[in-house]
């Protein structure tokens, strides 16, 4: 039997992050206590390697997407809309394994929004329900759309259309018009799965390889369909090539992160908390059982919120271990995080790893519990104890691991920047749950 490409990577990539402790590690065991051959100048340059690496897994991974569409806007049989669903899978690995480099560099987190925006106002962009598409209030069934009271021409699809006018205009957040999520919803549709009204059930979005196809279009505006997935697919390309362009040698981020080499070290040690904290526990995982709704999860469309989740934590261990392991499986590794605190604090590394060895497999636990018992949108459903047990099992694991991560500044002695929290942890209890953590 043929495997997928996609899931022959997730199964390479899940394998490494079920055994978390990565190649690197084994080299910094080797490394003597007090080796002071490591500098931070080395684990800032190896850091921004890996960001260029990442960067460039997920340009690559887009243009092969793009390729897909292709396919499918040429052809569209349901074969081909399942291949371009593979190749956006595929593409969220290496982008999911980068959230990291979001949370403390200025220039990543600026431009995040361009390209992982969500939730996203699916009746902004296609139908929805027959009556919306009926009225023609979104941008793919009409020609002329307002918004926040002006009037905005949209007869002609361009990059520069989604990107100048469309996506999040004045700084509206719920406006959303490119990215990876409205690539996802123009190639599943809307998931009603797992919405309480509508009873629940498991599935993803449903949309029609006909929805794409001229000869025998489905829901109207085929042509117009394909010309926005194919326009923003293209803006995520150039998107993406903007921000390798700024982890090369002469790039803004890299060069942003060695002006001062501490300063860099601190915004990765910043990077790791508030992404286990404020990102990953608080608006991730704990913002979908507090609402207990699909559309707080980020991959709602594709049923693929908790796979994005556990490459999110893969992200921690590669930047603590200074390594990366690319979609064509080269190693990336080098001075790293691990290596300092080794030298400088060998109990706080060895905590470090038992937090984050525990982290990992209780996130393994939640994903696995999606992959063969029930969709990640069902197991945040308001009463369903053990899918919200093991979901907040990953959260008190993630939260205690940046409680480590707190102590990090003095041990390195380098200053400290506080984590980005979040709201949707306040009034946060200790629970006994499937875990059965207290």
């Amino acid at each position: 039997m043929k495997i997928s490409a996609y899931k022959w990577l997730l199964t390479i990539l899940f394998m490494a992050t079920v055994f978390f402790y990565p190649a690197a590690a084994e080299q910094n065991l080797q490394t003597p206590a007090g080796n002071l051959e490591i500098t931070i100048v080395d684990v800032v340059n190896n850091y921004a390697d890996i960001g260029l690496a990442s960067f460039q897994d997920s340009l690559g991974a887009a243009e092969k997407l793009r390729t897909a569409i292709e396919g499918l806007l040429n052809d569209p049989s349901e074969e081909n809309l399942e291949l371009a669903r593979e190749a956006w899978r595929t593409a969220r690995i290496p982008f999911e394994l980068s959230q990291v480099y979001a949370q403390a560099n200025p220039i990543v987190s600026d431009w995040i929004y361009r390209v992982n925006a969500w939730p996203i106002d699916s009746g902004y962009i296609d139908y929805v329900e027959d009556e919306n598409r009926k009225e023609n209030q979104n941008i793919i069934g009409s020609t002329s759309i307002t918004v926040a009271g002006q009037a905005i021409d949209v007869e002609k699809i361009t990059t520069e259309l989604i990107s100048q006018q469309l996506h999040m205009p004045g700084g509206d957040r719920s406006k959303v018009a490119s990215g990876y999520q409205v690539i996802e919803f123009l190639l599943w549709g809307n998931d009603v799965s797992g919405v309480q009204e509508k009873g629940v059930e498991e599935g993803a979005g449903k949309r029609p390889a006909t929805d794409f196809d001229l000869e025998n279009c489905t829901n109207e505006n085929c042509e117009r369909r394909g010309e926005y997935l194919y326009a923003v697919v293209n803006l995520l390309i150039e998107d993406l090539q903007e921000m390798v362009g700024n982890w090369l040698v002469t790039g803004k981020a890299r060069r942003a992160l060695l002006a001062n080499p501490e300063t860099g070290l601190s915004m990765m040690v910043s990077g790791m908390g508030s992404l286990a904290l404020g990102e990953l526990a608080g608006n991730r995982l704990m913002a979908s059982i507090n609402s207990g709704l699909p559309i707080s999860e980020q991959d709602r469309f594709s049923n693929n919120s908790h796979i994005s989740y556990l490459f999110n934590a893969r992200g921690l261990i590669g930047t603590y271990f200074g390594e990366y392991f690319s979609l064509d499986n080269n190693l990336v590794a080098g001075a790293s995080i691990a290596d300092l605190m080794a030298s400088r604090d060998p109990l706080l590394d060895e905590e470090f790893r038992t937090a984050l060895g525990l982290a990992m497999a209780r996130m393994r636990l939640m994903v696995e519990y999606a992959r063969d018992n029930e969709a990640y949108d069902l197991m945040i459903a308001p009463g369903n104890e053990q899918g919200n047990g093991l979901i907040l099992d990953a959260v008190y694991s993630l939260v205690d691991l940046a409680r480590v991560l707190e102590k990090f500044p003095p041990a390195l002695e380098i200053g400290q920047i506080p984590f980005r929290g979040s709201v949707e942890l306040d009034g946060l209890q200790r629970h006994a749950g499937p875990g059965g953590n207290e």
